[in-house]
């Protein structure tokens, strides 16, 4: 389990396994199994009006190839990871496609979601679904980061136009927004959007002038078998929301950048002014809490450590040390940082995760 699942290119498969599986464990209740929802819950417009800036055909030029949107499209399909979904969410465009797991973040709006013509059962861990795709007879798939290599590209321009990044990199959750907002002729409501979660950003920190200049840990622990695993790693999504709820970037964590697992024997690299660690069960906390090298850290002797345990029956929630249940925000810090996730998810962190916490 090493930094490269944020690199372009089935990042989920790397994934750790014990939050996939949590996720899916959730959405089994929520899967179509293939079948579209109800035609009566279904909008009678899919995309708002067009703003009427974004000239068509439009060419769309990515490191795979090149596909071209003969007019605005009206059916979308959606693959990747969920801030490809959570982009159409913020701009109110409901797509006919997507995969099991993006419907049911704890950021989703339902009552939108419940909207979608097709969620199919496929997950991220499997194969692209190109049948699945092809059923739903999109005239664009939003596949930002998703796309593996050209000749899965092709499968997919077959299909429908394909909307991926010109340059095999990553891109920021501002930069994706606006992609998807431009390529839909809603450019001018993107760009709304962006400022919006910017300015709900900066409140949050505003609102815990505590968190400036300190520096923090995240990780979680997912047991013997994966092991503990630091996730404000330099550059990262967590150090980035971290930072901008007004921590510091902790120096430690450019030592995780080629692999974020914490060995027992660099368990003191997980010492920062505020230590967080997110465990997959009640065992595996009990097990961690109890290794001698674990107990002598700064932050667990000093009670700057926050515990904090995912509820098994509902991985969208996560236990704090007094029993009380919280919204889990791991998957948005991993992989979900976008404009409708990170203002519900960074007053999540500060105003539930850290309520309370003592720094030095």
């Amino acid at each position: 389990m090493t930094s490269s699942i944020f690199r372009r290119g089935r990042r989920w498969r790397l994934a750790p396994a014990v939050a996939l599986t949590a996720l899916l464990a959730l959405t089994g209740c929520a899967s179509t199994e293939d079948e579209p929802n109800p035609a009566s819950s279904r909008p009678a417009g899919l995309l708002p009006a067009a703003e009427g800036t974004t000239k068509y055909p439009l060419t769309l030029k990515t490191w795979a190839g090149e596909s071209t949107l003969q007019k605005r499209p009206e059916r979308i399909a959606v693959i990747g990871m969920s801030p490809n979904l959570d982009a159409l969410q913020s701009l109110k465009v409901t797509p006919v496609y997507t995969l099991t797991e993006d419907p049911v973040v704890g950021w989703r709006d339902k009552a939108w979601a419940q909207k979608i013509e097709k969620v199919d059962t496929a997950t991220r861990r499997d194969d692209t679904p190109f049948e699945g795709i092809a059923a739903a007879k999109p005239d664009l798939i939003i596949a930002v980061g998703a796309v593996v290599d050209e000749a899965e590209f092709k499968k997919l321009a077959d299909i429908a136009p394909v909307l991926e990044t010109e340059k095999e990199e990553e891109i920021s959750w501002q930069d994706r927004q606006r992609l998807v907002g431009t390529t839909l002729d809603l450019a001018a409501a993107a760009g709304t959007l962006v400022t919006s979660a910017e300015q709900a950003i900066a409140a949050a920190a505003k609102a815990h002038p505590q968190f400036a200049g300190k520096t923090i840990t995240i990780a979680n622990d997912y047991g013997p078998q994966h092991g503990l695993s630091y996730y404000t790693v330099a550059g990262s999504i967590t150090e980035g929301v971290m930072t901008n709820l007004g921590f510091t970037p902790n120096p430690n964590a450019k030592k995780f950048v080629d692999e974020d697992v914490v060995s027992d024997e660099n368990l003191g690299l997980l010492d920062a002014d505020l230590l967080v660690v997110v465990y997959a069960s009640e065992a595996f906390r009990k097990t961690r809490e109890a290794k001698p090298l674990f107990k002598a850290l700064k932050p667990v002797t000093e009670g700057r450590y926050v515990a904090l345990t995912l509820v098994e029956k509902d991985p969208t929630k996560v236990t704090n040390a007094t029993g009380q249940q919280v919204d889990n925000v791991t998957w948005m810090l991993r992989m979900g940082a976008s404009a409708t996730s990170l203002p519900w998810g960074v007053k999540v962190i500060a105003d539930q995760w850290l309520a309370g916490a003592k720094l030095s």
